[in-house]
């Protein structure tokens, strides 16, 4: 087949090239219409029940975790100046266009008896204030329970500023604008007046990923460009091979936006790899090619057929090795999670065109420029990559049980620090501890308890079922018991707001800040306002038939284990009070979904992972035909993952949606070294008249230094992503680096190690047959007439 692909691509060259150019003009087009995603990376199916339950709340309280969460360090806002630059903060944040509402301690109200009425009115603290009240004012505010840790802290030093912002825009490009205008607000605040304000809340987290992850794409895609070439270049001494090189890879970036955009997804934190990812895993393509053109020419010192063998002697083995790497992210596809779906997808067929490119353009490309000089492939012969080989072997010849000694050794210690691997999946996980987002975080988490929305909702299955007395005193208990847990913010719901009404209708006394008797009950309930404005924080606390109430809390942003223990103690308690036979009870919101979602997407890669194992077993029975061999394909690239599971475990680095993602990188892209290292080994056998030993040598020489080379360049490219403040990017690029070095050294000595201690149980008849073959000895075609139809 690639005899016939070989003449295609060289008879039609120009109509080829112009085919690749007209294409990726035409995805250069397509990728001027992508955009960043504004919303959290959605984890979860939207069918799943975790989802379901979460989409259902929001409709019916209307809640959709819209609030920027201001706090101020070491201030009194009932302090006169003090007061007058914080209402001035309020203003300038109310001049917003998509701020849809803003509440502070200088703008909430107060509940007053008015017995001429017989109601409670609604008084806003801003409006009696003056110089002369405000001593008596902060003081008559602090004597309201009601509002203590909602919206000023403990020490009464940290008042609170909640920036709800439009459900609209939410979602939408105008989001960056609203949120860059708040910060820019709050900065003149801070310069005038030398007071820290910490921000957070779910919009302004998001906010700040989109705008990290739009700042580094560029970052990370020139560095890996600049880092892969520059180490190509250093290897092979050749600025023609550099710069086709940059040509293919820079081709398959532009197909990566073109794709993200045709396809309608958005960039995301993942998404946002895959142009990176596409230049690392393209270059070592381009070493193959070129090596194989410079071995090619070397041996016969004719251009074109060195071009030809270049697509006929290594074509299928490189679209084979392309399509292992593929079918790596591919499986991906299969997961019920979107963001999965959309990176695999986009990764997979990306990589393959990548494989199309690169067999298009450099034997073209070749097949246009001059004979190579001695220089250009003088790399193939460096006296280091000899030594390299040398020791190779050395220690497959002669040291092959001290291989087996020091792998078993370290698996044993690899498969102990697996054990020690953590579970991650917080909203915060991909920041450094260093980076002032999460500073502001630990502040409003160490005065408030948490910013990340938790929601209980208890179904009394009677309508106006919430009115009970009984009930009442049950969700009081339950939010008794919850404010003992260090991780929650003060709760809130509707039991908050008739203890607020009994204490105004005793004239503002904080010692009846309770729940009223059977005997009060009823008549206090008649004075509470029946309007909406004011309390906002009472607004959706009962649904509309008074059936189902709702406890609203805010959780600190703790990793996976720690949430699931939080989680477990909340249902606990409320299963300890509310009886389940009477009451159905639901624990949901942001922080449930991001645990249930990291969870959910781990067990998912794992699955994933394991059918992309599975998958690469069939096509190498297909290739050699042999159970004994597919066994020993696999255990030299299984080995690298067992060993960066240990690492993980021993220093700490947790399982989380990022750094997951190594292992089904690393192994795609490790088994094709050893697709590359059998194909040979099988040429070579049968060559040598299956003398075992001299394939297994031969395999070493002919393989090893494309796989150094390439495993090189993979390392430094993937290190690239050591310059990324997302800490999970960081651990990725350092895991696949590590982990593929690993790889190049058990392909090139455990592999052959194998190899010659099980000999001809590996080596019989079928593996003589493959059902596909990868390289072809043949050369019955006549390369004098392409040659003289190219020239």
């Amino acid at each position: 087949m690639f005899t016939f692909i070989a003449r295609l691509i060289l008879r039609n060259r120009i109509t080829m090239l112009s085919i690749v150019i007209l294409s990726t003009a035409f995805m250069l087009f397509q990728g001027r219409k992508i955009e960043m995603s504004y919303e959290f990376s959605r984890l979860l199916p939207l069918t799943d029940s975790t989802q379901v339950t979460y989409q259902e709340f929001q409709e019916e309280f209307k809640q959709s975790g819209n609030t920027v969460i201001l706090a101020a360090e070491n201030i009194n806002v009932f302090e006169p100046e003090s007061y007058k630059d914080w209402m001035r903060l309020e203003k300038n944040l109310d001049t917003i266009v998509g701020v849809k509402n803003i509440l502070s301690p200088i703008n909430a109200y107060n509940l007053v008896r008015n017995d001429s009425l017989k109601k409670l009115e609604l008084v806003s603290f801003e409006k009696n204030f003056d110089a002369n009240t405000s001593d008596s004012l902060g003081k008559l505010y602090n004597s309201l329970p009601f509002y203590r840790e909602l919206l000023y802290s403990k020490d009464e030093r940290a008042p609170l500023m909640l920036v709800q912002i439009g459900d609209d825009v939410l979602y939408t490009k105008s989001i960056v604008r609203i949120i860059e205008s708040i910060k820019k607000v709050v900065a003149t605040y801070e310069t005038n007046t030398g007071h820290k304000v910490h921000a957070s809340g779910l919009p302004y987290i998001r906010m700040a990923s989109t705008k990290k992850i739009s700042s580094e794409i560029g970052l990370t895609v020139g560095l890996s460009l600049f880092v892969t070439t520059l180490i190509m270049f250093l290897f092979m001494r050749s600025i023609k091979a550099t710069l086709i090189t940059m040509t293919v890879v820079i081709l398959g970036v532009i197909w990566s936006f073109g794709l993200i955009a045709s396809f309608g997804h958005q960039i995301s934190m993942l998404s946002a790899l895959i142009p990176s990812l596409i230049i690392v895993i393209g270059v070592p393509n381009c070493i193959f090619l070129i090596n194989k053109y410079h071995s090619e020419y070397k041996d016969h010192k004719n251009k074109i057929k060195a071009v030809q063998r270049v697509i006929r002697k290594i074509g299928a083995a490189t679209l084979l090795t392309n399509t292992t790497t593929a079918l790596g992210f591919a499986a991906l596809i299969l997961t019920d999670s979107i963001i999965l779906k959309e990176f695999g997808l986009v990764a997979s067929i990306n990589i393959l065109i990548v494989f199309v490119i690169s067999i298009i353009v450099i034997p073209i490309f070749y097949s246009y420029s001059k004979t190579p000089k001695k220089r250009h492939y003088n790399h193939l012969e460096k006296n280091w990559i000899n030594g390299f080989i040398g020791f190779l072997l050395n220690t497959v010849s002669k040291h092959r049980k001290i291989v087996y000694v020091v792998v078993i050794g370290l698996a044993i210690v690899a498969g102990f620090g697996t054990t020690l691997i953590k579970t991650t999946g917080n909203i915060t996980e991909e920041y450094k501890d260093s980076d002032p987002l999460i500073l502001d975080l630990k502040f409003l988490e160490k005065n408030f308890g948490g910013t990340v929305p938790l929601e209980i909702v208890i179904d009394t299955k009677k309508r106006n079922g919430v009115q009970s007395l009984s009930f009442l005193k049950k969700v009081d208990q339950l939010q008794a018991e919850l404010a003992t847990m260090p991780d929650l913010s003060k709760s809130l719901s509707i039991v908050d707001g008739i203890k607020f009404a009994k204490q105004a209708y005793y004239n503002g006394d904080s010692s009846f800040y309770s729940l009223p008797t059977s005997q009060e009950k009823n008549f206090i309930l008649s004075y509470i306002p029946k309007q909406k404005q004011g309390l906002s924080m009472l607004n959706s606390l009962v649904d509309s038939t008074g059936q189902r109430a709702r406890i609203s809390i805010q959780a600190a942003d703790l990793d996976t284990e720690e949430s699931a223990v939080m989680m477990k103690q909340i249902k606990a308690k409320v299963n300890e009070i509310f009886d389940p036979v009477r009451y159905d009870v639901i624990i949901t919101g942001a922080s449930v979904i991001f645990l249930h979602g990291t969870s959910y997407l781990i067990k998912n890669l794992i699955v994933s992972l394991a059918l992309a194992i599975s998958v690469i077993a069939i096509i190498m029975a297909l290739l050699f035909r042999s159970a004994a061999m597919v066994l020993v394909s696999l255990v030299p690239n299984l080995f690298p993952l067992l060993m960066t599971a240990g690492l993980m475990g021993y220093f700490g680095i947790p399982l989380k949606p990022s750094t997951i993602l190594v292992f089904s990188i690393a192994f795609g892209i490790s088994v094709d070294d050893t697709i590359h290292f059998l194909a040979k080994y099988r040429q070579e056998l049968r060559a040598n008249g299956w003398n075992i030993s001299n394939a297994v040598l031969v395999a070493i020489r002919e393989t090893g230094v494309s796989m150094f080379y390439t495993s090189v360049v993979l390392f430094f490219g993937f290190s690239v992503f050591l310059t990324s403040s997302f800490g999970g990017i960081t651990a990725l690029g350092m895991l696949v680096s590590i982990t593929l070095i690993i790889a190049m050294l058990s392909n090139l000595l455990l592999l052959p190690t194998l190899l010659l201690s099980l000999e001809r149980r590996v080596a019989n008849k079928n593996f003589d047959h493959p059902m596909i073959t990868l390289y072809n000895n043949n050369e019955e075609e006549d390369e004098d007439e392409d040659e003289s139809e190219n020239n």
